[in-house]
């Protein structure tokens, strides 16, 4: 037979509990996580920071040679029924390494001269735009890497820039 639950009386039921202690067991087990949290996360941030970096290949140094060219003063071709208009415009090219910008040095006449032509066979409404100065600065940029007279090579070029546009 079983036997049934003594029914609880009131002042069983209104006394107040006792807190139930919390135990440090607790307590140290929380310290414990933060603390191997901490560890993982500089861990990681050393490998990262430190390990990784460290085993990455350095790219080298992008050497940017200018050469500076003299100022272009030309005609420009002129358009149906307008005055006579003028060009003049400094360029400076991008080349590789000293050896391209000395071999631009040595052909220096045959550079201006295909640039010359270049400048004077257009209008002014073609070059007055930033696209049609893009457009003049990448066909300059062309003719110039064609191999020179007597030689059998193209010309190193990696940039072209207008450092001077003025039309008149």
């Amino acid at each position: 037979m079983a036997i049934a639950p003594k029914p609880k009386t009131v002042e069983q039921e209104d006394a107040p509990r006792a807190p139930r202690k919390k135990s440090n067991k607790d307590f140290f087990i929380k310290i414990a996580g933060g603390v191997l949290a901490l560890l993982i996360a500089g861990g990681g941030a050393y490998y990262y920071f430190v390990i990784r970096a460290s085993a990455a290949p350095e790219a080298p140094p992008i050497v940017q040679i200018f050469v500076p060219l003299e100022v272009f003063t030309v005609n420009l071709k002129p358009e149906s029924g307008d005055t006579q208009q003028y060009l003049q415009a400094m360029i400076t090219l991008q080349v590789p390494s000293e050896k391209d910008a000395q071999a631009l040095k040595d052909r220096m006449p045959e550079v201006r001269n295909r640039i010359l032509f270049i400048l004077s066979a257009k209008t002014s409404s073609e070059i007055s735009t930033v696209d049609g100065k893009t457009t003049l600065i990448n066909e300059i940029l062309e003719a110039i890497k064609k191999p020179f007279a007597g030689s059998e090579s193209e010309q190193s070029l990696t940039g072209g820039y207008f450092t001077s546009f003025i039309i008149q």
